[in-house]
């Protein structure tokens, strides 16, 4: 099996493995459109009582990928 560059990927395809040459991490399962989740974080500052919100994305396309394999889901 070879890895294809990100620019032969079509949303048709679906989910797939991405990689990052030279490999320093497992691949990311998913697609280029994943969004993600925005996590609201309450931080309590000193004794006063004061709460500090905060809120971010997490998960999602990474971005950082060059290539992909494809991989097929069993029929149950």
């Amino acid at each position: 099996m070879r890895a294809r560059p990100i620019d032969e990927y079509d949303e048709s395809m679906g989910d797939v493995l991405w990689w990052v040459f030279p490999i320093t991490e497992g691949p990311y399962c998913g697609t280029p459109n994943d969004l993600g989740h925005t996590v609201e974080m309450h931080h309590y500052v000193g004794g006063a009582g004061e709460v500090k919100i905060t809120r971010t994305n997490v998960g999602g396309w990474p971005g950082y990928h060059t290539h992909f394999t494809t991989f097929e889901v069993p029929l149950p």
